[in-house]
């Protein structure tokens, strides 16, 4: 039987993610392999794993809307709304050799973002890709 998946677990660097949970820059935007397929909708959850250092799950949010942009079209639409301030994203478009100002870019709109009061321990480490989440990982996570 095929697990159900409820949202996705993505990495953020430990410098930005107070901006998603504690600034109301509820955009979070990621460069994914394809902009097809993708298990992910509205309704979904976002859990935000903090990458480089501490490795556990912070905090998380429900997805409002899911769209693919060009990095321009993500700071014209959302603004001071993305939790990328226009450098970083600059910065980390240029960061593959495959990606240029052209290429689309998953872009999420997140509601109810909430810290955990505790951390929380994946059983396994989070790839930079990200990966889904499915009910009984998520109840087995906050159980």
């Amino acid at each position: 039987m095929k697990k159900k998946i409820v949202g996705a677990i993505f990495p953020v660097p430990k410098q930005f993610v107070d901006r998603l949970l504690l600034e109301r820059r509820n955009v979070f935007v990621k460069y994914v392999a394809r902009t097809t397929g993708l298990q992910i909708a509205p309704k979904h959850k976002v859990l935000l794993y903090v990458s480089h250092g501490s490795k556990e799950i912070v905090g998380e949010g429900k997805i409002e809307e899911v769209l693919f942009l060009t990095p321009n079209e993500a700071v014209k639409k959302y603004g001071n709304k993305l939790f990328l301030n226009e450098n970083e994203l600059t910065e980390y478009m240029l960061r593959q050799p495959k990606r240029d100002s052209s290429r689309k870019m998953l872009v999420l709109v997140l509601c109810r973002l909430r810290r955990y009061s505790r951390p929380k321990k994946f059983k396994r480490p989070i790839s930079m890709t990200g990966q889904y989440l499915t009910q009984e990982e998520y109840t087995e996570l906050l159980g």
